[in-house]
């Protein structure tokens, strides 16, 4: 139950993984926001051919506690930083979207010291405004500290973080369940987050790349 054999006497634990990426992006220029476009479905008319089609709703988060992010499945949410003066050729505010691949939520319990250590895990993403000292996800040094350090002390203020510099930070997990394979040196796995520009160019650029034979 609590891990697997993977050679005579040996026995890998079960474990988890987890990263912390700190975007510190400038969109444009410092004055960025954080969009939350929630994807909806919708429900036609009863005489319509179709029954439903799907529909975007954007929204900007005024405050931190308004950008703790989960990733959700069935409420799928696309994550942009944009900035609002600035506009493409259709008109549309400039921004990169944060694209997170495959991730996985804590299975430790709330009070659980290790979950409580890196209290950064407790959300995808988080959205803070920029400040020098706020570096680490953790906090300066996670193993020794108390509880709470980091990302959740920093958004318990709960900060403005509407037309300003601010930090996107993207929390990426696995679940690992130990194979024989990874035994004695385990090969790659791959979970990847993504940084996309949506809108902030006014066409695909690669059109205009200049391509040699």
């Amino acid at each position: 139950a609590y891990g697997r054999f993977v050679a005579e006497n040996i026995v890998a634990l079960n474990h988890s993984h987890y990263f912390n990426f700190r975007f510190d992006l400038d969109v444009d220029g410092p004055e960025n926001s954080f969009e939350m476009q929630r994807l909806k479905q919708v429900r036609l008319l009863d005489d319509h051919p179709r029954r439903s089609l799907w529909v975007s709703e954007p929204a900007i988060a005024a405050r931190e506690a308004d950008a703790k992010m989960w990733k959700n499945l069935d409420r799928p949410v696309l994550w942009r930083v944009t900035h609002a003066s600035r506009k493409n050729a259709n008109g549309s505010p400039v921004g990169y979207r944060i694209a997170g691949g495959a991730t996985a939520h804590t299975l430790l319990a709330e009070d659980d010291m290790p979950r409580l250590r890196a209290g950064f895990i407790d959300h995808d993403l988080w959205v803070t405004p920029y400040s020098r000292a706020e570096r680490y996800a953790a906090g300066d040094y996670p193993t020794l500290s108390t509880p709470g350090q980091g990302l959740p002390e920093w958004t318990s203020a709960n900060r403005e973080i509407v037309g300003t510099d601010i930090v996107a930070w993207f929390t990426m997990g696995m679940h690992h369940v130990v194979r024989a394979e990874d035994w004695p040196v385990m090969p790659a796995i791959r979970h990847e987050v993504t940084l996309m520009p949506f809108d902030f160019f006014d066409a695909n650029p690669a059109l205009n790349a200049d391509v040699k034979p």
